[in-house]
């Protein structure tokens, strides 16, 4: 019994077992159709899944990110499932056949793999949630340091540029490592060492290669004749075949560049052309075909906190030290991050730093889901420290702008006062420095840049992005495109505040749409084109209006109620008596437009306070126009016109003038330009004659602010002397061009003394150029008179100036930063130092330039040495001196002269005390330049010697030609620079080894044939 019982469970068992298996066999075998279905379904998801994140990967690489390593892991792991799952599929296909006769072990084994298969796509699936897809590496720096990597790159560079076989030079590198300061640096000492006969750069960024063309016709002022693409290109290969040796630098290049259909021709087809690019791919090179690639990196620690140093003003003494050096780290070596962090907390307290130094470091700060969040956690501190709102619109309204785009300060003020930024009752002259003010505290900031104009700012490029990020979400809402061919396709246009199109191709305009919210509107087209009236009809809160290059009728505006500031730039109107229409219309530009004549219906804009009006050829201003402007306060009319100048007495409210006068315009009786005198500004062309009376000359020029004068044949010239000194007692800028007769600028009177504001001590900038016989700037006594904030002086052929300086006036140049000398052969010193050792004995005390930068000498023939050697004690700012030219130079630094007799004798070079060693500083000496010096013996007198601190990755040029001989106390300055270059030098060899016993290597020494 319990044998059969044992036998019965056995059985059951086994059969409860076999059933089980049978039952999963069989649900593999029935239910393959259901398994393979959902296998189908998971791998769909997967390879959407996994191409949307593809598209994902892309557009952030487009915008230069890093990716995640986990994306890059998952991308990888979904794209090997996927090809596994493929080849299941194939199997799957190959055996179709077994549907009609199936083969049970097939089919259960190829089961058993598809759900396998399917279970891990599924998994997959779960853990593609990712929070971020990469990181936005930090930014194109505004500062450049010099760094190991740079000096590599730079080294490269130059010898890249002076290799035969080589003629495309890539340098890539993120963005922020300074690659366009490193290319524009080699350009610049590639044209100084005379490798090439013209070097051009142009910023490529993403336009199409046809702006390429433009830009690079532009450069050499060339106009196309062609129409085709085809006919442009030839011209300027034509153009660029005319230049022996040529360096063209691309900046900033996104693709593949086809040059020879720009019309860009080099190698052998012109193997004097050499194109440098700078580019953040790496690809780019490859596919530019570079022969030589150059990568530049980031700043080490140690550079990266040396610039932070210098930017914020620290010492290692400093409450602040520590928690800099933290701050310092965050920027992780990105130049831009650097001096935008340090700029913004150069003037903080500790508990500033401490602060500062958290919010960089919280991550919660910025907006995590933005790719741009490390970086704008960056530029949003900066941003953060402006203490006003203003000063914040400001910034945002510089936004407005394209990319790389020299902004017009003027043009900002004028869009500032439409937009109602530091509203002062109503006066321009007080906004106008505000907006001024806001604008060099942004530029301290660092998120402007400086140009080379100071009437002119730039936003980086990364900055301006950063502004675009914060006006894309709250209320206020710009959009800014370029290069539009059709308006945009947005749903609705309500929520923005700013919008800014520039160099557009839009052919239709809509009609009807409402811009409920729209303050300001910039539309610049590249081609001029029509635009309905019904366009503007929805914009009713519109204040700030710019059109460039549109056909339009001004009847369109005549609803807009709100509107204070309209510029037309390069218009063709229609209807202009419309605008007695725009009642509350204050600032109003009408610039090289068809309108030639200011319109009456101007009377009728009682509000009117700025006007500003040029034409192509002279334009015409009605009688009794201006008089009847009772509230303008600036009036700017640039080009020939026959505006009454009586007439402008009657503008009281006048602060502002920008105007070009002829003669007969001045002989009107009573002429005097406005008291005030803000922002006077007056051209005078063509000038042979000035009203009689010396007080009547002075009434004249007494309130203008900057003085221009041209092309003058006056035959008083004594008098004009006379009277300039008093004249322009107030103002901060003379230019004086082409006066065949004028032997002196400045006459002074001892009845000057009494007054009480100093003769020119407001004067800012004096230009004189092509006064051939002028033989001194001052004549008379000078103690009273005082150039205290003289910037900028500029002396062009004047060719009988003996010195420009007495040694007292030399005494008030106190600001000077800038000295410009050309083609004045007769000039034999520029401070004249006489006949007295107690004049030199004082000037050892007193005499400091302290802000001096730049100082070029150029084609002056008599000039026997630059500086007494007592001023050579007070340049303590001097970056760059140049002097070229000057056949009877002996000395850089020289002594005064000693009269013992009827002749002077220069003092002789080895009178000096051999026990005396006097050390001369130039701590910020950068850029030294010695050309075609005959006589040179010396950088300065015997037992004189330089101590410079020359930044050591910084190339020094040094040009010379010599006989190679009295070099003492000359070398000694040569083994602080890194880098030597020597051109027309004698004896060069016997140099080169003179200069290794200062610890110069003979490698580091380059003689240019």
């Amino acid at each position: 019994m319990a044998a059969e019982f044992v036998t019965t469970a056995a059985a059951n068992a086994v059969g409860n077992l076999a059933t089980e298996y049978a039952s999963r066999y069989l649900s593999y075998f029935f239910r393959f159709g259901k398994i393979v279905e959902d296998f189908k379904i998971q791998r769909k998801k997967l390879e959407l899944k996994k191409d949307l994140l593809k598209n994902d990967i892309d557009e952030a690489k487009q915008q230069t990110e890093v990716i995640e390593k986990d994306v890059e892991e998952w991308l990888t792991e979904a794209e090997k499932e996927l090809g596994e799952a493929q080849s299941l599929e194939d199997e799957i296909e190959r055996n179709k056949c077994f549907n009609c006769c199936p083969s049970w072990g097939w089919r259960y084994s190829l089961s058993i793999k598809v759900r396998k298969k399917t279970l891990c796509i599924s998994t997959l699936l779960e853990t593609c949630n990712f929070q971020r897809i990469g990181r936005r590496p930090p930014l194109q720096g505004i500062d450049f340091m010099p760094s190991e990597s740079s000096t590599l790159a730079f080294n490269g560079i130059m010898k890249a540029l002076k290799s035969d076989g080589v003629n495309m030079i890539g340098l890539y590198g993120m963005p922020g490592v300074g690659k366009t300061t490193l290319a524009v640096e080699a350009g610049k000492q590639a044209l100084e060492q005379k490798l090439f006969d013209k070097v051009m750069i142009v910023t490529v960024s993403q336009n199409p290669d046809i702006n390429i063309r433009e830009r690079i016709a532009e450069l050499f002022g060339l106009e196309f004749k062609s129409i085709t693409e085809q006919g442009k290109a030839e011209e300027l290969w034509w153009r660029l075949k005319g230049e022996k040796k040529i360096l063209i630098i691309l900046d900033d290049v996104w693709k593949k560049l086809k040059l020879q259909n720009i019309g860009i021709q080099f190698g052998r087809e012109h193997e004097g052309c050499k194109i440098l690019l700078t580019t953040r791919l790496q690809q780019v090179c490859s596919e530019m075909d570079c022969q030589e690639e150059f990568k530049l990196n980031i700043q080490s620690d140690d550079e990266a906190w040396a610039l932070f140093k210098d930017k914020a003003g620290l010492n290692d003494g400093s409450r602040t030290f520590n928690v800099a050096k933290e701050v310092a780290h965050e920027c992780e070596g990105l130049p831009l991050a650097i001096v935008t962090v340090a700029n913004a907390l150069k003037d903080e307290n500790l508990n500033g730093w401490m602060v500062a130094n958290q919010r960089l470091k919280d991550p919660r700060h910025s907006d995590n889901q933005d790719v741009f969040r490390d970086i704008y956690a960056i530029l949003e501190l900066s941003y953060d420290y402006l203490d006003q709102d203003d000063i914040k619109q400001c910034f945002l309204l510089c936004s407005l702008f394209p990319e790389d785009y020299e902004i017009s300060i003027e043009l900002l003020i004028t869009f500032g006062i439409g937009q109602g930024l530091f509203n002062n009752n109503y006066v321009i002259e007080d906004s106008r420095k505000e907006i001024c003010q806001a604008l060099l505290k942004l530029q301290q900031s660092g998120l402007l840049v400086e140009t080379d104009d100071e009437n002119f700012v730039k936003m980086h490029k990364v900055v301006r992005k950063f502004a675009h990020w914060i006006t894309s979400r709250g209320e206020n809402m710009f959009m800014v495109k370029n290069g539009l061919r059709k308006w945009p396709l947005n749903a609705s246009f309500s929520c923005y505040t700013a919008i800014s199109l520039w160099n557009n191709k839009i052919v239709n305009f809509p009609e009807n749409i409402e811009f409920s919210k729209l303050r300001t509107l910039l539309l610049a087209e590249k081609q001029s084109l029509q635009v309905s009236s019904k366009f503007f009809a929805g914009m009713k809160a519109l204040q700030v209006l710019l059109l460039q290059d549109v056909i339009f009728s001004l009847e369109a505006l005549q609803f807009l109620t709100k509107l204070r500031t309209l510029c037309l730039i390069d218009c063709k109107l229609e209807n202009i008596s419309s605008l007695r229409n725009m009642k509350n219309l204050e600032n109003f530009a009408l610039l090289n437009t068809n309108i030639h004549e200011l319109p009456e219906e101007l009377v009728e804009l009682h509000g009117l306070k700025s006007l500003y009006f040029s034409c192509i050829g002279p334009s015409n201003v009605p009688p009794n126009l201006l008089s009847r402007l009772t509230s303008l306060q600036d009036l700017h009319v640039t080009n020939e016109n026959n505006v009454n100048l009586l007439e402008l007495n009657s503008v009281s409210r006048l602060t502002g003038l920008t105007l070009r006068v002829s003669t007969d315009q001045c002989f009107q009786e009573n002429c005097v330009f406005p008291k005030r005198r803000d922002n006077i500004v007056v051209e005078f062309e063509n000038m042979e004659g000035l009203p009689s009376g010396t007080l009547r000359i002075s009434d004249l020029f007494c309130n203008v602010k900057s003085l221009t004068l041209i092309d003058i044949n006056m035959k008083h010239k004594n008098s004009f002397s006379r009277c300039l000194a008093q004249s322009v007692m107030h103002a901060e800028q003379l230019r004086i061009s082409t006066y065949s007769k004028l032997d002196q600028v400045f006459a002074f009177a001892k009845e000057m003394a009494e007054q009480e504001v100093p003769p020119l001590s407001n004067l800012t900038c004096l230009e004189l150029k092509s006064l051939p016989e002028l033989s001194c700037i001052w004549r008379g006594p000078t103690h009273f008179v005082s150039l205290r904030l003289l910037k900028t002086m500029k002396i062009q052929w004047c060719t009988k100036v003996v010195y420009l300086f007495s040694p007292i006036l030399a005494q008030t140049l106190v600001h000077l930063e800038e000295l410009d000398i050309q083609g004045c052969d007769s000039l034999n010193l520029i401070i004249e130092v006489e006949n007295s050792d107690e004049v030199v004995s004082n000037m050892d005390s007193n005499l400091l330039w302290e802000r001096l930068r730049s100082l070029r000498i150029a084609r002056c023939k008599s000039l026997e040495y630059v500086f007494p050697i007592t001023l050579a004690q007070g340049l303590p700012k001097l970056e760059s001196l140049g002097v070229i030219d000057c056949p009877r130079l002996k000395h850089v630094f020289g002594m005064a002269k000693k009269k013992n007799g009827p002749e002077a004798k220069e003092m002789d070079m080895d009178e000096a005390n051999e026990t005396d060693r006097h050390d001369i500083e130039l701590p910020q000496l950068k850029d030294l330049r010695l050309e075609n010096l005959e006589r040179l013996r010396s950088f300065c007198p015997k037992n004189y010697f330089v101590e410079t601190y020359f930044w050591l990755f910084v190339p020094i040029l040094l040009l010379i030609n010599q006989q190679g001989q009295g070099f003492i106390g000359f070398i000694e300055i040569f083994s602080m620079m890194s880098r030597i270059t020597i051109h027309t030098l004698r004896e060069a060899n016997t140099f080169a080894d003179s200069l290794a016993k200062f610890g110069v290597e003979r490698q580091d020494v380059f003689f240019a044939r």
